[in-house]
Order: structure tokens, then sequence, then C-alpha cells
């Protein structure tokens, strides 16, 4: 924690943001109605909520996706963001029914849950969010287009059942919506007057501050995927505190806590990220070079979008993830939009 606190602290200091300030234009409700009518216009669908539907409890919502044009109704997903005791502790997509063609000839609908742990309502304000919350929601909002918009005819081969090293892609080019002047118009506004959007000077720290830390960041989804590659590839008996603490001085250049043993709570190394949680840096390539055509042809791009619906959502892991992503783009993929977004290459 004392990271993140000095973290904090310089990035105060130097880019003059004040957090708790910013999270007041970003209610969550207001979020969410314009992350909705971003993503109706992009992706050829519309978003409804079900009232009084059947709930595991009062604070979750039900909504219904159909198709913009034809009506029909694609598949359903729930929401659940307020904090509670046992509730599961960080943001993610579950997958409740996957899709897959039935004997009949006619498509399962898939339902899946968002779940997050928001600040709930208090003292006369609405749920607010930080921007960095802001951008974990559109994030889980992508696992959730690529679970729910899914064609693919078999459940195996379904929604986000393609490569490790992929199945963050979706996800990590949503994030890039949260970064566009003309998206945080629409998903903006303040809670007590929603028509006083974000300050434009306050939006320029903001991007000027983007990128800072990266440099921290990255280190430590290398140390992550490195420890991750390490304890699953030795033979007979290891001891993960080691391990761990080795790699954290070597590849972060810190000093561990004393008596800390992280690789305990490090769900990923044993929950279906085996040997794979590199796959997470590894996927944002591949995010930056389809967020890089969006930004070239415009974020709001209907035309591009429901080809990024059918080729990449619909497909699921029908074809290996790099045809699709090269199918998008038109060209073989490269590193270059990641590098520019890291700053370590000017763009054209």
């Amino acid at each position: 924690w004392d990271i993140n606190y000095y973290v904090n602290k310089v990035k105060k200091e130097q880019y003059q943001l004040d957090e708790e300030f910013i999270r007041e234009f970003f209610p969550k409700d207001y979020v969410m109605n314009g992350m909705f009518e971003i993503f109706s216009t992009l992706f050829s669908v519309t978003y409804e909520e079900i009232k009084n539907a059947a709930v595991w409890n009062s604070d979750v919502k039900l909504y219904v996706v159909k198709d913009k044009v034809t009506q029909k109704i694609l598949a359903y997903f729930y929401t659940d963001f307020v904090p509670r005791d046992g509730k599961y502790g960080h943001a993610a997509a579950f997958t409740l029914i996957k899709g897959r063609k039935l004997p009949s000839g006619e498509y399962s609908q898939p339902v899946s849950a968002i779940v997050a742990n928001f600040s709930p309502p208090s003292s006369g304000k609405p749920a607010l969010l930080s921007h960095d919350e802001v951008e974990t929601l559109f994030h889980e909002f992508g696992h959730i287009m690529h679970q729910i918009l899914t064609r693919a005819p078999f459940g195996q081969l379904a929604g986000t059942n393609v490569s490790k090293d992929f199945v963050e892609a979706p996800s990590q080019m949503l994030e890039g919506w949260v970064w566009d002047r003309v998206i945080l118009e629409k998903i903006s506004g303040h809670y007590k007057d929603s028509s006083k959007k974000l300050p434009p000077e306050i939006l320029d720290q903001m991007i000027a501050a983007q990128n800072f830390n990266q440099g921290y960041f990255y280190a430590r989804q290398l140390y992550l995927g490195t420890m991750d590659f390490t304890l699953h590839s030795q033979q007979g008996a290891i001891d993960a505190v080691t391990v761990n603490q080795t790699l954290y001085r070597s590849i972060l250049g810190l000093e561990p806590v004393d008596g800390d043993i992280f690789p305990s709570s490090f769900g990923h190394i044993m929950g279906a990220y085996d040997a794979g949680y590199y796959g997470y840096l590894w996927s944002e390539v591949f995010a930056a070079d389809m967020l890089s055509e969006f930004q070239s042809k415009g974020m709001l791009n209907s035309d591009l979008g429901l080809k990024y619906r059918q080729l990449i959502l619909e497909s699921g892991s029908t074809e290996d993830a790099l045809v699709l992503v090269e199918k998008f783009l038109g060209r073989k993929s490269n590193a270059k939009a990641f590098r520019q977004k890291l700053g370590l290459q000017k763009k054209n």
C-alpha cells in the first residue's frame, strides 16, 4: 500500500489532479446510460433494463440485449455493482449460460453477469465513480460484449473461450474509449447538473497523466507473468515465497515486505490463467492495434463497430484469434500502436 500512497501523492503534486473532484462528474447511472448509447451505436444493439426481475440481491439489475435492426433478443446480462459481505472482491465478468446453436437450429441466448464493487450512494450523493472505475466498467463491459454477442456454434468455442493471450484484448480495447474527448463528453456530467461536463483543463491534466507511473505498472506485469511461468515450470517441491521475493527484487528493484506471502493470494496462477498470466500484457498489443482503427476512423464509426462485432465478438474461437484480428485490421498485426500508447514511438 505504501507504493500506491506515494504514487498518488506524486501524481497529485505533478498533475494537480483531485480524484474526488473528478468523481463528481461520473455518476454511475449517467455513465452507464452514456456507455449503452455508445455501444448501441457501435454494435447495432439495444440495452433495456428488465424491471422486477428475479435477482439474488436488491442492488442487482437485469438487462436484455436486442439486435437494433431485427429487434430479436440476443442475450441477457446482470449488473452487480454494490459491495456487500461475502461478495467477490474484484471486478469481473462471468458467463452464466454459454451461447451455442441448439438442435432446433435456434441459438441459445447467452447470459452473463458483470460484477464490481463501486462505492454506493452516500451523504445525499448518488453512486460516483472515479475515472479508474469508469475504465474498469468499460473493461468488464468489453468482456460482457464478447460473451453475449457470440454466435459460435458450440459453447466451448463461444464468447470468451478464446486463447488466453487474446481473451483480455476486447476488454482492454474498450478502455480506450474513456480517454477520448468526444466520448468523455457523453459519459461525464456533474451529479448536480449533468449539463456541466468535465472541465477541459482537468481533462488535459488527466490525459497528460495517462502514462504516469507506467514504468512501474509494466515492470510489475512482467514480474507477475515471470513468477507465474517460474512456478509452473519447476520440477518437484518449490518454495513459492522465495521465488516471489527473488523476482520482486530482480525485476522491480524493490525490497519485498517482510513476512509477505503474496503467492497465496495470487488467484490467477491457479484460476485458468495457469502459466498464462503473461497474456494480460501480450493481449494489450492486440487491443492497442484494434483500437487504432477506431481512433483513425472514428470512435463512433458504426460500420467499423459492426465489423468488429461480426469478426471479433461473434466469432469466439471458431478461428485463430490472430486470423480474426488481421481480418478486422485488413493487414498484419503489429506492436506500433502499443509502443505509441507507451510513448515509446511517435505517432505519424
